[in-house]
């Protein structure tokens, strides 16, 4: 009986370790799919692909928590702050950053980008850097942040 009970309880510490991987996985993913539709939209326009970035996709995904959580209204409030550290850490000379929120796909929040001017001019901007950044709020909602860098 002992052993049945272990094994059960080992399952089910198993199958929540392999859920939790997954979660996290998908967060990648999901960043990835965005980076994967926004450089096929420079490439249509001849530019070369920004790299993703880990210390940009830091302060992204950190701007996205603070407005999922609403520490931080939507928008590009602290902007200015994430630019400095590009500066100070990657040595950034320009950035430009987009947000969105919503519960869509990795395709319609970069369309929305694109059909957006002031977006669309990020997207096509002279960058060769990228981080991108996406929390859930509780209500599910998703919260966005890509920020360029060159």
């Amino acid at each position: 009986m002992s052993k049945i009970y272990f094994a059960i309880i080992g399952y089910f510490v198993l199958l929540n370790i392999s859920s939790c991987t997954a979660q996290k996985e998908a967060g990648s993913s999901f960043e990835k799919q965005i980076l994967y539709y926004t450089n096929r939209y420079r490439a249509e326009h001849n530019l070369q692909p920004v790299k993703l970035i880990d210390f940009i996709s830091k302060e992204t995904a950190q701007h996205s928590r603070d407005m999922a959580s609403g520490r931080t209204p939507f928008g590009h409030d602290g902007f200015q702050q994430r630019t400095n550290d590009l500066r100070a850490k990657l040595g950034a000379i320009a950035t430009g950053e987009n947000v969105a929120y919503g519960k869509i796909s990795a395709k319609e929040v970069v369309d929305i980008w694109i059909n957006s001017p002031p977006h669309r001019k990020n997207l096509l901007g002279n960058f060769t850097m990228v981080g991108i950044g996406i929390a859930k709020n509780k209500d599910g909602i998703l919260f966005f942040t890509q920020l360029f860098a060159r």
